[in-house]
């Protein structure tokens, strides 16, 4: 087929008349004077990413290479699907920008799994329905609730397939603990993390574990992987409305490649949060909230793992759109946000649940709410800052803490820890300690008069077991008045990445802007649009990497094996 600019422009076309927004003018068009935008001029105006690059010639293609399966991109997703397919027998090579495996965190949500059953958590279909309905209303429903029913019914198929896997290498399964939520708004059972000797803390170290697991399966499998290839369009058949059947790569040495796939083309790369324009446009609060973070470091790093200043440049959903993709029909993307009120939680992405004062000394959100929501609460204070308040009886609140974070003699501890254990911890100089609530608010820097009476209300609401303000579940209400006493300060929010991209069905062939399918092309990972909307929230924990980048990309890979 003869690539040409006009018929390589004709799918960013289609991308350009989809992309309404309400603003005068893009990055890219930044040198031209502002104008009112209305209905006549909307399409008129194109955002930077909608420009495709200028196809490269036939003669510069120096290598070519064909396969059924081309999978771009090697984070977990992208390697476990690729492990999955080549497993079943399928001719598969994967490229990436990157020069490694490489994942994020470690949190794998899964329902039922054996691991599950052989640690006696017994799988309740009542808890699990009504905690999965409670993430989809806060989503507002705006997700596609085939994606999933396919993950909840094929979850527990998934982990255990993977449960093999990485124990034959030498990983182990571990679940975390739910959530301390008495009014059991989140956390449904089922949070898998892998771990070995080296790296035992697998909730933060073990994502990358199994990446690399998955690329050595791989690897045995016969699969070839490219790393340091940079993809940079896609060829769809017939002007831009056949088959997906190829995609143009460069290596590290400037050597332009064309992938050739006979089966399909499965995407793999990652988000868009590099793309400052992208981020303007498909993830407004959290571009606002911080545009000067982001725009701090703008260096786009394919190795990157936490790294929370942004993380991959879209360049899947880009390529996706050049030849046609819709893009997920939730607009705007939910941010991966975080950063609730720092204190002692039970768990590492609980939010700490005594007092929550802002900086005018005065409570400002029931304090029951885990850190994504909580951190959202944060964001819409003037200044972005909340302070926790606590007493020495907090610590006797429950019979054991979670280890993480617990420091002891200067030795951090990843066991769960005794009260006496985490006062400790307490005092050893990670918070503000005072023998006195008058000494503590001074420390912290709030209005001395404002925060004493906040936490005298705050007292007598825990004494007559009634939140009048704010209206705290009463099991959860602590009496500040026992010291020594504890003060803690957080400023601004965490990020980690931008969920979805291109629209896509259950089956994660990626959608055109008629619903309809392009043949050849699929996603995985956490650009699987519309699978997340509003937030990215934690109240199912693991649920990105569980769904999108081990129960999907497992399925896919056996589906398009058996093409």
């Amino acid at each position: 087929m003869e690539l040409n600019r006009r018929s390589f422009l004709k799918g960013a076309g289609a991308a350009a008349a989809a992309a309404v927004v309400a603003s005068t003018t893009s990055v890219a068009a930044a040198d031209e004077a502002p104008k009112v935008l209305t209905y006549e001029t909307l399409e008129s105006k194109n955002w930077s990413w909608m420009i495709p690059p200028e196809p490269i010639a036939d003669e510069d293609i120096a290598e070519v290479k064909t396969h059924d399966i081309v999978v771009i991109g090697s984070g977990m997703s992208g390697l476990c699907c690729a492990a999955s397919a080549a497993e079943m027998g399928a001719d598969v090579i994967v490229f990436s920008a990157g020069s490694k495996p490489i994942s994020r965190g470690g949190s794998i949500q899964a329902i039922g799994s054996k691991y599950e059953a052989e640690q006696g958590v017994e799988d309740n279909p009542d808890l699990r329905r009504e905690q999965i309905m409670m993430d989809q209303v806060a989503a507002n429903h705006q997700i596609n609730s085939r994606l999933w029913e396919r993950w909840m019914n094929n979850s527990a198929e998934s982990m255990d397939w993977a449960i093999d896997k990485l124990g034959a290498k030498g990983l182990y399964p571990s679940l975390a603990p739910r959530y301390d939520d008495v009014d059991v708004l989140n956390g449904i059972p089922g949070e898998h993390n892998f771990w070995n000797e080296d790296h035992v803390l697998g909730v933060f170290q073990g994502a990358p574990l199994i990446a690399q697991a998955f690329a050595d399966y791989a690897v045995e499998y016969g699969v070839e992987i490219d790393y340091n290839t940079e993809a940079l369009y896609l060829i769809r058949e017939d002007n831009n409305t056949g088959r997906v059947s190829a995609v143009i790569a460069k290596d590290a040495e400037g050597k332009y490649i064309k992938y050739e796939a006979n089966v399909a083309i499965v995407l793999a790369t990652g988000d868009f949060s590099k793309d400052p324009d992208m981020m303007a446009y498909y993830c407004p609060f959290a571009w606002k909230q911080m545009k000067n973070t982001f725009l701090a470091n703008t260096e786009v790093n394919y190795d990157a793992e936490m790294a929370y200043t942004g993380l991959m440049p879209g360049t899947g959903q880009k390529m996706g759109l050049w030849i046609g993709a819709a893009w997920q029909k939730a607009i705007p993307n939910p941010p991966m946000m975080n950063g609730g009120v720092g204190g002692p939680g039970w768990r590492v992405i609980d939010s700490f649940c005594g007092l929550n004062l802002a900086s005018d000394g005065k409570r400002f959100h029931n304090e029951n709410t885990n850190f994504a929501f909580a951190g959202y609460d944060k964001m819409y204070l003037p200044d972005q800052t909340a302070y926790g308040i606590w007493d020495a009886n907090y610590a006797y609140t429950r019979e054991q803490w979670e280890g993480l974070g617990c420091t002891i003699n200067n030795v951090t501890s990843y066991q769960p820890s005794t009260p006496d254990q985490a006062l400790e911890s307490w005092k050893a100089g990670r918070y503000v300690v005072a023998d006195t609530l008058e000494d503590l608010v001074e420390q912290l820097g709030l209005p001395k008069e404002e925060a004493l009476a906040s936490i005298a209300r705050y007292n007598e609401y825990a004494k007559n077991g009634v939140d009048e303000e704010y209206h705290v579940n009463p099991a959860l209400l602590h009496p500040i008045d026992t010291p020594p006493f504890f003060g803690s300060k957080s400023t601004g929010g965490g990020f980690l990445t931008v969920m979805g991209g291109l629209r896509c069905d259950e089956k994660l062939n990626v959608l055109d802007e008629e619903d309809k399918p392009l043949e050849g092309l699929y996603e995985v990972g956490t650009m699987t649009g519309d699978f997340f909307a509003c937030t990215y929230n934690f109240a199912i924990s693991g649920l990105n990497l569980g769904a999108c980048c081990i129960t999907f990309p497992y399925l896919l890979g056996r589906d398009l094996a058996a093409m």
